[in-house]
């Protein structure tokens, strides 16, 4: 799907380099993101004429196409494209050798040309205009070309071959490059927003801001837990009845995302949208309320012109169900762009499929088809990897962990015992060295605790509570995902008339829970 150019701005500022201008009080302008192949196919007479033939600096050919056809590419896109299309101002000596040799044949037998290097016309003031300005030493160079003492290379060689003279005809005039239509309104939200985020991709590989390892695996931060835990705690906070103590976690993590905004490593786009997806299981409104606040956030930290502030702004237009469509639109635009300049390690995409079917952003006949195409590219890697080598070591770990979250889609996702197979693996990987499995885990048993209809309520208990043994011993008694467990515990001790013991659990919980609220907020001082 191609979104089509609109017609000429009038309030563009002249100055803006990435993308249109807004107010707060404003929708943002039009956005068509960075030029794909059949943009500059469409558009290359209009570049040609306006570099070439009008004369135009190259930033005044960026600003042009960009306030006039909504054409944006960054200078470095412009400079690769030139080269391919063979665009330069200045002559080559070797095509000033050959356009004089093809002239002085047709003159020897009384023919007028007129002459084209790549599609430009080179008239004859303009060759006269070379030669007399030529230096001594391209002069020289032009000279054992023209008597045979030089042998061109290969990109010369095919260089002359797009040298032509012939007699010149009259030419009608060309039509006009019409602007291109405007995408429906119902596509258009989801298409500007999926060319924001490569445009956003392509600025930071652009301004060096990620880092890429030697084999060009893009660096992740890898703490024990990320910013979008605090956000899982919350959402089940809210499903077990602790309205405030819910707000109250978003509330101390909404402060922090200006932290993490000013950071603007690889997985903040990701947790961003993830987290979106919990706040909508949460409860009415909460979504909308993170929307909001990242927009006006990122608007302060950034500008007005910044992909994050744009991004956001046009998700502040769109309905619950338009976010929760949209959002694996944009999360599958992420992940594409920015293996197009790095790779992502696959263990990584597996728990990103996970999550986005989680938060109902994919479905699951594509998570297992992205998953399964993991998989067969890292079999193929580990085939032709050296035996015995560490490669081959991290490549059979990361095919035994794609094919347990495959076998999982395939036999236990939203099937009526999942919670306890989540509870198992749990328990099965509290001695392991990645914590982010364990914990993966643990939110996954409270997820799917109510939807596990197989599962009895005495022995969701009884799985609760081998659980918070777990994670008292692996992430520690005031964690996010401990003390949640305990608030989830409560609710289904106090449901099956456990009333005194669910007592005893919520007074724990409340004592744990202002010491974790107090650890979030030295957290945030340090």
């Amino acid at each position: 799907m191609t979104l089509s150019h609109s017609h000429k701005r009038t309030h563009q500022s002249a100055n803006t380099t990435v993308t249109p201008q807004t107010t707060p009080q404003t929708t943002p302008q039009r956005y068509n993101g960075p030029a794909r192949d059949g943009d500059w196919a469409n558009y290359r007479d209009t570049i040609t004429s306006l570099y070439l033939d009008q004369n135009k600096s190259l930033k005044e050919v960026m600003r042009i196409m960009r306030e006039e056809y909504y054409f944006y590419a960054t200078e470095k896109m412009y400079k690769i494209r030139f080269n391919k299309w063979g665009l330069h101002k200045k002559l080559r000596a070797h095509q000033v050798a050959e356009l004089l040799v093809q002239r002085g044949k047709r003159a020897a037998v009384g023919k007028t040309s007129v002459s084209f290097v790549h599609g430009r016309k080179i008239d004859s003031d303009r060759l006269n205009t070379y030669l007399r300005r030529v230096s001594p030493s391209r002069r020289k160079e032009l000279m054992a070309i023209l008597s045979g003492h030089v042998e061109l290379g290969p990109a010369q060689k095919r260089s002359i071959e797009e040298i032509i003279c012939r007699t010149p005809s009259p030419e009608p005039e060309p039509e006009p490059m019409p602007r291109r239509i405007e995408a429906p309104d119902g596509l258009r939200l989801p298409e500007e927003c999926m060319q924001i985020v490569q445009s956003y991709v392509n600025g930071a590989f652009d301004a060096a801001m990620w880092q890429i390892t030697p084999d060009k695996e893009l660096v992740f931060p890898r703490p024990g837990k990320t910013w979008l835990d605090p956000v899982s705690s919350a959402r089940q906070l809210f499903v077990n009845g602790f309205t405030e103590q819910g707000f109250r976690m978003l509330r101390i993590t909404f402060d922090g995302y200006r932290d993490v905004l000013v950071r603007q490593d690889p997985s903040l786009l990701v947790e961003t949208c993830l987290a979106l997806g919990a706040l909508l299981q949460s409860g009415p409104g909460l979504a909308e309320s993170l929307i909001n606040y990242v927009c006006g956030m990122s608007r302060i930290v950034f500008g007005p012109t910044h992909p994050l502030y744009l991004l956001f702004a046009r998700l502040k237009t769109a309905s619950p169900s338009e976010i929760t469509r949209f959002m694996g639109l944009i999360m599958q635009t992420y992940l594409n762009a920015v293996q197009l300049d790095s790779r992502l390690k696959p263990t990584y995409l597996a728990t990103v499929y996970r999550a986005m079917l989680n938060s109902d952003f994919i479905d699951l006949t594509t998570a297992q088809k992205s998953m399964q195409d993991l998989l067969v590219d890292a079999k193929r890697k580990m085939k032709y990897s050296t035996p015995d080598s560490p490669i081959r070591e991290a490549l059979r770990k990361d095919v035994e962990f794609l094919q347990y979250h495959i076998s999982w889609l395939d036999k236990l996702h939203n099937k009526p015992t999942e919670a306890k197979v989540a509870a198992q693996t749990l328990i099965e990987t509290c001695g392991g060295d990645d914590p982010r499995v364990a914990r993966f885990s643990c939110y996954n048993m409270l997820r799917t605790l109510r939807s596990s209809y197989e599962v009895s309520d005495e022995e969701a208990i009884e799985l609760m509570y081998q659980s918070l043994s777990i994670c008292e011993t692996k992430f520690g008694r005031n964690d996010n995902a401990t003390v949640t467990l305990l608030a989830t515990l409560q609710s289904y001790l106090r449901r099956t008339g456990q009333v005194k013991e669910a007592a005893k659990i919520r007074a724990d919980f409340e004592t744990r829970w202002n010491e974790v609220v107090e650890g979030l907020h030295k957290v945030k001082t340090q």
